[in-house]
Formats: structure tokens, sequence, C-alpha cells
């Protein structure tokens, strides 16, 4: 049997829109992503889950694992994540707001980021 030992690469920016910093974080482990965005009060706000389609299954299956607000933009966004680059994805997203400029914002800024780190 072959031992694969754990491995955790830890990649931060910042950016800002209009006059906020949001912040990034992605922590690159074995197979799986946990990528944590919000702002300066740095909690986890909601917390989803993806893993790539396995089988015969031809959608990433998702969940939420914490979290009160009524947006499904962190789990939406863990699946579609998990079905792009075939590995599980942990998505926190603390933006406090459901403004749909930021979360396209956020979206393509971590796209970008992705981009670099894979």
């Amino acid at each position: 049997m072959t031992l694969t030992e754990p491995s955790f690469l830890i990649h931060q920016a910042t950016h800002s829109f209009v006059s906020e910093e949001i912040y990034f974080q992605v922590i690159q482990m074995n197979k799986s992503m946990f990528i944590w965005i919000g702002k300066e009060s740095a909690r986890l706000g909601d917390m989803s889950v993806a893993v790539p389609p396995f089988g015969n299954q031809t959608s990433a299956s998702a969940t939420t694992v914490l979290g009160k607000g009524v947006t499904e933009q962190s789990k939406n966004l863990a699946r579609r994540l998990a079905m792009k680059y075939k590995q599980q994805f942990y998505i926190s997203l603390d933006l406090s707001s459901p403004d749909d400029l930021l979360f396209v914002f956020v979206e393509k800024k971590l796209t970008d980021m992705l981009k670099n780190i894979m």
C-alpha cells in the first residue's frame, strides 16, 4: 500500500470591491480545496461542500454544512467548481450581503486565483 503524506498549501489574496476589502483564502489539500471568502470579521459564515460526479452521475453533489442564510451561493459555487476541477470543494462565504454584483466580483477573482493555483 502506498501512503501519501498530507499536503496543505495556503494561498491568500485581498481585493477591493467599491470601498470594502474582500479577503480570499484557499487551502489546497490532496484532491480537495477549502475556500473562505469574507470581510474583516473573519468568521465562517455559511459553508457548503460539493463532490464531483462519480459513477453514472452527470452533475456534482452539493450540500450546505452550516449556515442560516437563504441564499445558496456557496453551495452553487462549490458545485460548479467540483464539476470544473473534478475534486471536492468546501466553500465558506462571509459576505454579509446577498449583493449580486459583489458575488460576481468574488467569483471572478476566485476563478482567476484558482487558474494560478491549479
